[in-house]
């Protein structure tokens, strides 16, 4: 576990890459990256999201793990962090989601806005740093 307030720190670190792991229910992994994610306090994590396979699979199995990495041209000094999630909502219309489509429009463009179906709230269960050699759970 590494201390929530760095874990949000280097989630919403302008540069760093996110990506998003999910499972559908008979087990089979997907892997997206997503520049949308970001942490309002230190218990969520909210995500911009289309109809896509990682929507369809947080529909199906409500977990996922969030990986920010903020790279360095020496990758010895790369930091990051692993975000373990639990689905709390995945809203299809109202002031969240128009939120979340104001915040891709900022950071991207308004055509990336407009593809964004859902805005997708996790509760964080736990973290963990970007390289763990600790078979601990």
């Amino acid at each position: 576990m590494i201390d929530s307030n760095a874990v949000k720190e280097l989630v919403n670190a302008p540069g760093r890459v996110g990506v998003l792991a999910t499972a559908d229910r008979k087990g089979y992994p997907n892997v997206a990256v997503f520049g949308s994610a970001y942490m309002p306090d230190e218990l969520t994590l909210i995500v911009a999201m289309g109809d896509t396979r990682t929507a369809q699979n947080l529909l199906e199995t409500g977990r996922a793990v969030f990986m920010s990495v903020l790279p360095h041209e020496n990758p010895m000094n790369t930091q990051g962090c692993r975000v373990y999630l639990k689905l709390r909502s995945m809203e299809k219309d109202g002031p969240n989601l128009d939120g979340v489509k104001a915040h891709v429009a900022e950071i991207a463009n308004e055509k990336a806005a407009q593809m964004v179906k859902y805005a997708v709230f996790f509760d964080i269960e736990s973290t963990r740093p970007l390289i763990d050699w600790s078979p601990k759970k």
